[in-house]
């Protein structure tokens, strides 16, 4: 990816007042940002639409997929990294998480800076293979 290609970010939250604020900062940092989806059905879906280069999951979504069987089912699909962002940070959850092999697991409130790192580590690590 050269420098000039913004990144794209889709970001699957299920609270839109989160989705809202997290995407204003993502664009900030200089991202190019999907419109934000709330299910699991739903960031599939986007998936194949929009071709993003990083995906920021969060772990605990309405409907019938929690984020961590939608990064199973992403991961199926192709090697988009994912980034998990929770609210709750139990051993178990954090577990079920490990195993789909993410970029990065934070816990709410996540702080800008770390999010951009974990983006930018994600993407260079897309480049390097």
């Amino acid at each position: 990816m050269n420098k000039t290609q913004k990144i794209r970010v889709l970001l699957v939250e299920d609270e839109a007042i989160t989705a809202l604020a997290m995407n204003m900062a993502l664009e900030n940092m200089g991202y190019a940002t999907c419109e934000p989806v709330a299910t699991g059905r739903k960031a599939l879906e986007q998936l194949a639409l929009v071709k993003p280069d990083v995906i920021l999951m969060d772990i605990n979504l309405t409907g019938d997929m929690d984020g961590i069987e939608t990064a199973h089912r992403a991961r199926a699909l192709g090697p988009t990294p994912i980034i998990f962002i929770s609210g709750y940070s139990s051993n178990e959850l954090m577990e079920r998480a490990q195993t789909v092999d993410p970029v990065a697991i934070f816990v709410k409130p996540v702080r800008p800076q770390e999010l951009q790192t974990a983006i930018e580590t994600a993407v260079m690590g897309i480049e390097n293979n």
